[in-house]
């Protein structure tokens, strides 16, 4: 084996474990904060809420704080979830080549599926949450569209791979 090839390999496989090891820790991340006991994920949503309606109004009433801090919810929920899909995809689109490719896609979109019920399937255990569907479901919204933007950009630079070949 010439040595190129040998370093092209370990770079290869230098990818493919950081990837991981980075998807582990956004992993733990999701799970370090899903299973916040429900008084310190409320009094955070607050005072953020607080902090952005202050901003905003200058004499912001509670219902005003309240729908901000709604929003600022929602809006981590796909966030985060995003940023899963996308490195999940990512990860997959590393490890499978090919036509395997799209069986990395499907593998990252069950386990987002997964993680995003999972989450909000285990807050009922944690004190002072519960489980919401649409909660669920804006971490599966949240998780498809970092999927179809991976995708995108994968076939985004593969077009302009190509167009700076001819």
């Amino acid at each position: 084996m010439d040595k190129n090839r040998k370093n092209h390999i370990l770079l290869e496989f230098g990818v493919i474990a950081i990837s991981f090891v980075a998807l582990l820790l956004l992993l733990y991340f999701v799970m370090v904060v899903s299973f916040q006991s429900g008084e310190v994920s409320l009094d955070l949503t607050r005072r953020m809420g607080e902090r952005v309606a202050g901003q905003i109004f200058e004499n912001p009433t509670q219902d005003q704080i309240a729908t901000i801090a709604r929003v600022i919810r929602y809006g981590a929920h796909l966030g985060l979830f995003f940023v899963v899909g996308f490195v999940t995809t990512f990860v997959s689109m590393v490890v499978f080549r090919g036509y395997y490719r799209i069986l990395g896609v499907i593998g990252a979109g069950a386990v987002c599926y997964v993680l995003a019920y999972y989450t909000e399937y285990y807050k009922q255990f944690v004190e002072g949450r519960h489980f919401q569907q649409s909660d669920a479901a804006l971490n599966w919204y949240g998780s498809v569209m970092g999927i179809f933007c991976m995708i995108a950009s994968y076939f985004l630079n593969r077009l302009l791979v190509k167009l700076s070949e001819t």
